[in-house]
């Protein structure tokens, strides 16, 4: 799952904004049975948005869905494929982990598969810097691929001082984990990573001490992966940990209902969720309603979805852990800005 991706599709504020969940099988193309299965998907789409939109806009939606189906049946399949489609936009999500087959219908995307998936391949940089040359490259659990652009790499210029030169790139650095933040491996023996290290922003993950001016990138990804595993290990603990401290503080919530009405008021600033935990409600003054009739056009799929969704929007974040890890605060816990 590709961080700016996931971050494009939380940007969307669309009805009908459809999302198709379904696992899929491995190997060179999608099997026949997983197509079929994603066509089936497809008219459960149409049969749930007729008499709800315009026939106009139903065919527009589903005919958009089957075109992406195809797309995706003839690509390398995943563990699993998230279909999102809008009036506005259109994608194709593979996933990295298993999902619960289904159809979700609302003004957003359904994202939290992807918050975990991200969660879990995270997608981080490693910056390597020396007193000649900085370096930005971008990795996943498999590879690390250099950015080249006008900005990257960074060379030290003749006339240009240390001191400009740790100005410079410390600038550059911050600019691009400004414009799209991750968890962020720094390369370098210790004189050239020492100001890179104070950020406050940056918040490295971890360090591989050394020149790595020329050091490849299959190395690079070799030394600095680890490093990644152990923070991602920790950030479930970390969460946790944050709401045990939220609690000492007052700044606890916990539970779906409480926590909804405080995220629509913009004041989670860390929502922690169990995976597996779904409810479908409808928003009746502001506040949640459990519902059976799951189809109809008014209730929402999933409110953990749509919980996350506002969470997100409102700029606050959100952590999947493990079934259970949460169930002594009914499944859903969040830290408050105030």
């Amino acid at each position: 799952m590709n961080r700016a991706l996931l971050a494009d599709l939380q940007r969307q504020f669309c009805y009908p904004s459809v999302t198709i969940l379904q696992n899929t099988r491995g190997g060179d193309d999608m099997h026949p049975d997983d197509v079929i299965s994603l066509t089936h998907l497809a008219d459960t789409v149409d049969r749930r948005l007729e008499g709800d939109v315009a026939d106009e806009l139903r065919h527009e939606i589903v005919s958009s869905v089957i075109g992406l189906i195809a797309r995706a049946s003839s690509e390398r399949p995943t563990r699993a494929v998230a279909i999102c489609v809008s009036p506005q936009y259109q994608a194709v999500v593979r996933l990295g982990r298993p999902v619960r087959d289904r159809v979700i219908i609302d003004d957003t995307f359904a994202t939290r598969d992807m918050v975990a998936d991200a969660n879990r391949t995270a997608t981080f940089r490693v910056v390597t810097v020396s007193d000649r040359k900085a370096r930005v490259l971008l990795g996943d659990r498999t590879r690390l691929v250099e950015e080249r652009s006008r900005s990257w790499p960074l060379l030290r210029e003749d006339d240009q001082s240390l001191a400009q030169w740790s100005r410079a790139v410390t600038h550059a650095v911050q600019t691009v984990n400004r414009d799209f933040p991750l968890p962020t491996v720094v390369a370098g023996v210790d004189r050239s990573v020492r100001e890179l290290l104070k950020l406050d922003e940056l918040q490295p993950v971890g360090t591989v001490p050394g020149n790595h001016d020329r050091t490849g990138w299959a190395d690079l990804h070799h030394f600095a992966w680890p490093l990644v595993v152990d923070w991602l290990r920790a950030d479930a603990d970390r969460a946790r940990r944050s709401l045990d401290t939220a609690r000492d503080q007052h700044r606890y919530a916990g539970g779906l209902d409480e926590v909804w009405e405080l995220a629509h008021e913009g004041r989670v600033e860390l929502l922690v969720v169990e995976e597996d935990y779904a409810v479908a409600a409808r928003v009746l003054d502001g506040r949640l309603e459990l519902a059976k009739d799951t189809w109809a056009p008014d209730v929402i799929d999933d409110a953990v979805d749509e919980l996350i969704e506002t969470v997100l929007r409102k700029g606050g974040r959100a952590v999947v852990v493990p079934p259970g890890d949460l169930a002594d605060a009914g499944h859903v816990g969040a830290v408050l800005r105030y």
